[in-house]
């Protein structure tokens, strides 16, 4: 979600069992080009141990800036996850989020995965 499940919220839930997080939905395109966004985000040495099992949400419709991104994170979490579901008119604006089930009858979704799945090391 956006601005939701930030690295303090995170490590709350994990005191009552949470067994998986996920990061705030993450913008791919501004985290890969704008620092301030990124730190806003991204520890650039790593999310603490306790902060694990986690998967990374980005959200974006280019599969190589979704792909430059996700190199970022990739060795600092379990997981990348590609935002098909936010239903707000930015979304839509954006091409992100549910807009990308849409887009040619949900082609798009599966064009990005097989561009992204074979070059991570992670899901």
């Amino acid at each position: 979600m956006v601005d939701a499940s930030d690295l303090p919220y995170r490590l709350l839930t994990r005191r009552y069992n949470t067994n998986l997080c996920f990061t705030p939905m993450i913008h791919a395109r501004m985290f890969i080009e704008k620092e301030g966004y990124r730190r806003k985000f991204w520890r650039f040495h790593g999310m603490p141990k306790e902060d694990r099992p986690l998967i990374a949400q980005f959200c974006g419709h280019d599969k190589e800036v979704l792909y430059q991104a996700m190199k970022v994170v990739e060795d600092h979490v379990d997981g990348v996850d590609i935002n098909c579901g936010c239903p707000q008119n930015i979304a839509k604006k954006g091409q992100y989020g549910a807009y990308l089930m849409e887009k040619d009858g949900g082609d798009c979704v599966v064009e990005i995965v097989r561009y992204l799945a074979p070059r991570l090391k992670v899901p």
